[in-house]
C-alpha cells in the first residue's frame, strides 16, 4: 500500500530532480511570490499562466496554489480585469471578432461571466465598423473574381476573424450598396 505521504515525497523529488537537470533554480514560497508579483507587474496575467509558471519555479501544486492565492488577495491577478483587457486588444489591434475571443478566453479558462464582461467592453457600432472595414479591404484585395465568389471568401474570412455571421451578413450588404 502506498501511503500519500510518499507519493508527496517521491512526488517533490521528483520535481527536484528535473529542475536540477534542466539547471533549473528551485525557489521557496516567499521567494516565488515576490517573483510572481513582479511577473504579474510587468503585464497582465490569468490564473492558468501565473499557477503554469509558479510550477515551472519548481513549486508543487499545493505551494502554488496558495501564492496564486495570495496574489489574487493582493489584487495583483485579476481575471475580470484580464478579460477586460484582453477582449479590448485582440478587438483593437488583432481585429477578432466576439466568437474568437470568447473561445481563446474560453482556452484559458477564465469563468463564462469574465468572458461576457470583457466581449461587453466592445461596443457594437465599433464592432459593426470594423466588420465592414474587414470587409471592404477583402473585397477589396479579391478584385477581377466574380461577385459570388467574392462574397464566398468575403465570408470565410470574416468567419475565421470570429464574427457572427449576422454582422457579416450586414457588412456585406452595406457593401454592396456601396458598390
Amino acid at each position: 500500500m502506498v501511503f500519500p505521504a510518499k507519493i508527496l515525497y517521491f512526488c517533490r523529488f521528483a520535481n527536484l530532480f528535473h529542475n536540477e537537470m534542466t539547471n533549473q533554480k528551485v525557489y521557496t514560497t516567499s521567494q516565488a511570490l515576490d517573483r510572481a508579483k513582479v511577473y504579474c507587474s510587468k503585464a497582465e496575467h490569468n490564473q492558468k499562466e501565473v499557477l503554469s509558471k509558479l510550477r515551472e519555479w519548481g513549486l508543487n501544486l499545493e505551494e502554488a496554489e496558495s501564492v496564486l492565492c495570495e496574489l489574487i488577495s493582493q489584487n495583483y491577478v485579476n481575471e475580470e480585469r484580464y478579460a477586460l483587457l484582453y477582449s479590448k486588444s485582440k478587438f483593437n489591434q488583432n481585429g477578432w471578432g466576439r466568437i474568437k475571443i470568447k473561445h481563446h478566453l474560453n482556452q484559458m479558462g477564465v469563468s463564462a461571466r469574465n468572458i461576457q464582461k470583457g466581449l461587453e467592453e466592445i461596443q457594437e457600432e465599433d464592432y459593426e465598423a470594423l466588420c465592414l472595414k474587414l470587409a471592404t479591404k477583402k473585397a477589396l484585395s479579391l478584385k477581377g473574381e466574380n461577385p459570388l465568389s467574392i462574397r464566398q471568401k468575403t465570408t470565410a474570412y470574416l468567419l475565421s476573424k470570429g464574427f457572427e455571421y449576422e454582422v457579416i451578413n450586414l457588412a456585406l450588404e452595406k457593401l454592396k450598396v456601396k458598390n
